[in-house]
């Protein structure tokens, strides 16, 4: 903390007069900028096992977002979020550098290098070419990006055209997302956290993307080669807790590689966007934590009716190569079997094709201080399904109220009937930003 402590004591004697450079545009190339946030946020939910309520989530959080711009040539960027609530939560507490990158413009060619949150895609809530960023979906927050997690990347962008350019992005360090699991749902699993793979060339990860955009449409090709952001999980032993005997789980990374193609456009007043991404994996039949190769797919659609705007999207899967699992409930099944089944569930492949429509309306009220939507999601094939309501208002230009809350739901042993005690429940948040 006192490197936090001594920036604070020293930006009003330097950084303020950058900031006001910046603003009057007097400083002949250099200038800084301060902004952020400070919010709250209570989440109450169903406790496990049981009818009743408990405080799911409940934290206080102050983000500090620095940007530097020298003269066209350099820029810096550093994001500080300071938060402190339940013990153990999901969110976590204490102090967390979120994003902190320099970038460079030489000539044509920008690099950055530094921890990025980097999203790739265009499609909403689904994107099967978004194989970059890692994500914590336990995190209580009605912010779809303050789910994205950070991690350190080299990226580089050279334009070829008007309208063309190449991006590349290396990968040096692996970094997990939070897998959704709940440590205490069953004292007979212990997991032990996640075996990351040695530092070193042969381990980093990358990715290239040629992008073609223009004003009323736009399309990209992409493709990955790294570790998938999310590990499977892997048996590595057993033991005893008095008369109880614990199974040992550890998350078990594996590599991918990932071909994609994405595009928006923007015909008449409806928007368009559509993803497609072919994902290769090797090994899956005799590693149980890897997935299978698949093709994934996204369509989404847009339109505004006045006050109200509406988006549907359709997402679906095929397995290239299929074999049946093995239930948890099958005679005779093997633990190696039942985790095989349970990363298939966590990889929405059980079975060979899935299917899936969402739906997106927003009505806007009081010259859209007042902000009504709802995304809800069905799963055609595993009849599962959540959705997540939000009311929020704009008090003034700084200063929001929102309330909402997730209701996840599924059959028996399903991924959603897994998650459900861990994230229905409904949350009240008050924000200022300056």
């Amino acid at each position: 903390m006192t490197w936090l402590v001594f920036l604070v004591m020293i930006f009003p004697l330097r950084g303020q007069s950058l900031f006001e450079e910046a603003l009057s545009g007097a400083s002949g190339g250099l200038g800084v900028s301060l902004n952020g946030h400070v919010r709250a946020l209570t989440w109450m939910g169903e406790r496990r096992g049981s009818s009743s309520w408990e405080q799911k989530a409940l934290y206080s959080e102050a983000a500090l977002k620095l940007r530097a711009v020298a003269g066209g040539v350099g820029e810096a960027y550093a994001e500080v979020r300071l938060r402190g609530g339940l013990p153990g939560s999901f969110e976590g507490n204490g102090p967390e550098l979120r994003e902190a990158w320099v970038s460079l413009s030489l000539g044509p060619l920008d690099l950055c290098l530094g921890k990025q949150v980097n999203v790739w895609g265009r499609a909403d809530s689904y994107s099967p070419v978004d194989n970059i960023t890692p994500v914590n979906a336990l995190f209580h927050s009605p912010e779809t990006d303050d789910l994205r997690l950070g991690n350190y990347l080299l990226t580089a962008r050279l334009p070829v055209g008007e309208a063309l350019s190449f991006e590349g992005v290396w990968i040096p360090v692996y970094a997990p997302s939070v897998l959704p699991l709940d440590p205490g749902l069953d004292p007979r699993i212990v997991i032990t956290g996640t075996d990351m793979p040695a530092p070193g060339l042969k381990n980093s990860g990358y990715a290239f993307r040629l992008r073609y955009d223009r004003p009323a449409w736009g399309m990209s090709l992409s493709w990955f080669d790294g570790y998938e952001p999310y590990p499977g999980l892997l048996i590595t032993g057993f033991e005893m807790e008095g008369d109880t005997p614990r199974i040992l789980l550890t998350g078990t990374p594996f590599r991918e590689q990932v071909a994609g193609i994405a595009f928006e456009t923007t015909p008449g007043d409806w928007g368009v966007r559509g993803e497609t991404a072919w994902r290769r994996t090797t090994g899956y039949h005799d590693n149980y934590y890897r997935a299978w190769p698949d093709l994934r797919w996204t369509l989404g659609i847009d339109h505004a009716f006045g006050l109200l705007t509406v988006l549907f999207q359709y997402t679906g899967r095929w397995l290239t190569d299929y074999e049946a699992p093995v239930g948890p409930g099958t005679p005779g099944a093997t633990p190696d079997r039942q985790m095989a089944y349970f990363n298939r569930m966590m990889f929405r492949q059980l079975d060979r094709t899935a299917h899936m429509l969402s739906l997106q309306p927003r009505i806007s009220f009081l010259h859209e201080e007042l902000q009504a939507e709802v995304y809800a999601e069905y799963n055609l094939t595993t009849s599962e399904y959540l959705i997540y309501p939000r009311l929020s208002w704009q008090v003034s230009d700084n200063v929001r109220l929102a309330a909402g809350g997730n209701l996840f739901h599924g059959p028996p042993e399903s991924l959603y009937d897994m998650v459900r005690p861990l994230m229905n429940g409904i949350y009240v948040e008050a924000r200022v930003s300056f």
